[in-house]
């Protein structure tokens, strides 16, 4: 039975829908991930402290101690993804989250009680174990409660949870001690844990039980409508349809067996992968050591102290992330993707001119590496980082989704994991202008893959999508071209 706070109003009180349910219930669903964020910024404003004589822990950490705790929470996370997926589609989504959220609580908690460098490795492997389920039971749970008309706007909650946790920390960590920060983090999902005791399972899962009064119920709470309105009626059936025509579970056989299923993942994957390598990630982990290196000079010091630098980096994230929500559902997924991964490049790539003019000893302001970074942060967040999770649950029907999120976000988070561990060796191998021109060069390119190969997704059914990849619809419009011609 859906709980007394899920109680839906009669229809003589209520006759207009509304989306004001699935957005809140998006947002509170996104909690592990903004938990994720404030954990993967949470080494930026301590690393200076933890190498310190001063340290927590009592001896000052080395930095291979800090690039085995910025990149131990990927490691492990691969693991969570296919567990968690096998389990939101066996036991359900809600519960699912309820596990997901439990490491995270234990991570936190660890650190708390201890500061050793070993444990606060451990710790952050227990983040990132539940970090990983959380990223692919958050998208599906947001995906199946929300109407086709937001879908678009609540998958990008997911990134903008995890902006929030971003700035969040950076603040936290700049005005309070190491300990009462860490009490903050663990009040996060403690407080997660206890509000998912009162929400509802997915329509989606609760068909799949052949739970249809629940269901109806369920709906007519999220939808704002009567349950026994003939929108909540026609969306059962239509799930009942989609129920009985596929049986969701785990099954990498089940996908590969389809050529065109085939190709989505592929486009999927290649587009998860690009923001990946785009070097976002390590610019957020390492903000305060690159602001730090970039204000070596006197001739190009900045006033803002690395810490706060880091802060209005995120700040500029939460910008994008708000950006996307209001272009996502406007502007389509495609074209957003195409100008972020522009953006982003030519950021890039001006971050690594001024890295290489440094190393020559050629003056530049030492703002640019401020703008730099700001656009960069600021593509990623409004396009490189939300789009990828929203084409993702938008290319595969409810069969595959479970198992093409497992797939693709277990080879992104050991992709996360390689670039973590390694962006400070490349640094010091090549130095951080070839490091910056990488990324540039990833970026661009993704916007010729972006042009030729990935189908518009927003407000289209998956015949039609699949129609592009397979050449179907192209070939329609030559056809129509000649007849017309003719």
């Amino acid at each position: 039975m859906v709980n007394k706070m899920y109680k839906v109003t009669s229809s003589k009180e209520m006759k207009v829908g509304s989306k004001h349910n699935q957005i809140l219930m998006s947002i509170v669903l996104c909690m592990p991930i903004l938990a994720y964020g404030t954990a993967m910024g949470w080494i930026s404003p301590h690393k200076a402290l933890l190498m310190s004589d001063a340290s927590p822990s009592g001896t000052s950490l080395s930095e291979e101690d800090v690039s085995w705790m910025a990149s131990i929470m990927f490691i492990f996370a691969p693991i969570a993804v296919f567990l968690y997926g096998v389990a939101a589609d066996k036991f359900g989504r809600r519960r699912a989250l309820q596990c997901v959220t439990l490491p995270i609580v234990l991570g936190w908690a660890v650190k708390l009680a201890c500061a050793h460098p070993v444990a606060l490795i451990c710790a952050r492997a227990l983040i990132g174990f539940g970090s990983g389920g959380g990223f692919v039971v958050v998208p599906l749970y947001v995906k199946e409660i929300s109407e086709d008309s937001i879908r678009g706007m609540t998958g990008t909650f997911v990134i903008f949870s995890q902006t929030v946790g971003n700035l969040f920390v950076f603040i936290l960590g700049d005005q309070f001690p190491f300990n009462t920060v860490l009490w903050i983090l663990l009040a996060i999902p403690l407080v997660h844990f206890c509000i998912l005791l009162r929400l509802p399972e997915t329509p989606s899962f609760l068909i799949k039980c052949g739970k249809n009064e629940e269901t109806a119920k369920v709906l007519s709470w999220l939808r704002s409508l009567p349950p026994d309105d003939i929108q909540i009626k026609e969306e059962i059936d239509r799930l009942i349809i989609e129920q009985t025509t596929c049986d969701p579970k785990f099954s990498p056989k089940l996908l590969f067996s389809d050529k065109t299923a085939v190709k989505a993942f592929w486009v999927a994957l290649i587009v998860n992968l690009t923001r990946e390598f785009c070097g976002c990630i390590a610019v957020l982990v390492y903000a305060s050591h690159i602001f730090k290196e970039a204000g070596k000079d006197e001739g190009t010091s900045i006033a803002l102290s690395p810490n706060k630098q880091s802060i209005l980096l995120a700040a500029v994230q939460i910008i994008g992330s708000f950006v996307a929500c209001q272009l996502v559902d406007r502007a389509g997924r495609k074209p957003l993707l195409a100008v972020t991964s522009v953006l982003a490049g030519f950021s890039m790539c001006l971050l690594g001119v001024w890295f290489y003019l440094q190393s020559i000893s050629v003056f530049m302001p030492g703002w640019v590496p401020i703008v730099a970074l700001c656009v960069c942060i600021f593509a990623d967040a409004s396009g490189l980082q939300p789009l990828p999770f929203v084409i993702m649950t938008e290319m595969f029907s409810f069969q595959l989704r479970g198992t093409v999120a497992t797939l693709i976000m277990a080879i992104s988070l050991g992709t996360d994991f390689a670039l973590l561990k390694l962006f400070a060796p490349l640094n010091d191998t090549i130095g951080y202008h070839s490091t910056f021109w990488i990324f540039s060069i990833i970026c661009l390119s993704n916007v010729f893959y972006l042009i030729f190969c990935v189908p518009e997704t927003k407000m289209r059914s998956l015949e039609d999508i699949y129609a592009d990849l397979e050449g179907r619809n192209k070939s329609k419009k030559v056809k129509e071209s000649n007849e017309n011609n003719a």
